[in-house]
């Protein structure tokens, strides 16, 4: 049988890590309950294994989650420039020419069904594959830990991933490593998707979210009204206090109804949050982001709600010479 959850052309193969049972229990009651987080009975439907969107819970995407191959100027929280979009030798292929997306492989320019004449890079709309990819599993012999790992290299560009899974206990550590193993230098951010929902409920009233930032920084910005997302506060409320700000669910999502906000920089926010729902929480961090020795900075904070989804996106910078290697974890505690 066919068990391939995700084979298209948006997201790290390797990320989709999902639908997870949590036993907690209920404060009011005493009693324990089992809660299914990171479903799948939410997120679209039905699924298509070849369709961009169609990941599950933690899948990231190497780039920004927007068309364009490159942001070539004041990109980001640092206004950093020359920021690749996930992907490497774009700018120098011809239409029918490959190129590499992170995480996914060689892909062919110009073979996506919404590209056109202007050849810019649609990071949601499927790409033909120039080769089929090729992943190794490796169990560490541990009980707790498989890696993950796959290179792709085209010309002067190539990169090496490897992403090691390990579970303890009421802890989910996904530790990521991206080499250059290209000529060229890159820069791109990089974020997880959160694909998160509670028992498959859609989001409605008892979901929320804290985010890292101070209450002076909470001012966020809404620039896709203009086209197909709708005001947050028109579902939820957002609270400030002295370290995090809350945003917390009033109302469902009705399902033609996309929300994302865009939070401004704070110079303190390392991208953690605690999510909540259904009587439980899950709490993520990043340790490498603000490290000095890592190199890796925060780039935007986003949230990101349809009535399938309650994604809280930090995304993160990362810088890579040739030859050089770029770890960071996500760290889930339940």
């Amino acid at each position: 049988n066919d068990r391939t959850y995700y084979a298209s052309t948006r997201f790290d193969w390797s990320s989709m890590i999902g639908s997870i049972t949590r036993t907690t229990t209920n404060p009011l009651t005493g009693e324990k309950e089992t809660h299914s987080l990171y479903g799948t009975k939410q997120w679209r439907l039905p699924h298509d294994p070849y369709w961009p969107e169609s990941g599950v819970a933690l899948a990231s995407e190497f780039g920004v989650g927007d068309d364009g191959s490159l942001c070539n100027f004041l990109c980001g929280w640092d206004q950093t420039n020359e920021v690749t979009n996930g992907v490497l030798g774009y700018q120098e292929a011809k239409n029918g020419d490959s190129f590499l997306k992170i995480g996914v492989g060689e892909l062919i320019k110009g073979s996506c069904i919404t590209c056109d004449s202007a050849e810019d890079y649609k990071f949601n709309s499927p790409y033909k594959f120039a080769k089929t990819p090729e992943w190794t599993l490796t169990d560490k012999g541990d009980g707790k830990s498989v890696v993950l790992s796959h290179k792709a290299v085209l010309g002067n560009s190539g990169y090496k991933l490897d992403k090691c899974i390990t579970l303890n206990d009421d802890q989910l550590l996904i530790k990521t490593s991206l080499t250059n193993i290209g000529k060229a230098s890159f820069s791109t951010a990089w974020y997880s998707h959160h694909l998160f929902t509670c028992d498959t409920h859609p989001v409605d009233l008892g979901y929320s979210v804290d985010f890292d930032l101070s209450a002076a920084n909470s001012e966020y910005n809404e620039p896709n009204t203009w086209t197909w997302a709708s005001p947050i506060l028109n579902y939820a409320k957002i609270k400030n206090e002295d370290d995090k700000v809350r945003i917390e669910m009033e109302r469902g999502v009705e399902s033609n109804v996309r929300i994302k906000a865009e939070f401004v920089k704070d110079d303190k926010a390392k991208g953690e949050f605690t999510i909540r729902a259904c009587n439980t929480a899950i709490r993520e961090t990043i340790p490498e982001v603000g490290d000095k020795n890592s190199g890796i900075s925060m780039y935007a904070y986003n949230l990101y709600i349809e009535s399938g989804t309650f994604s809280p996106e930090p995304l993160i910078l990362l810088h890579l010479l040739p030859g050089k290697t770029t770890s960071w974890t996500q760290q889930l505690d339940f």
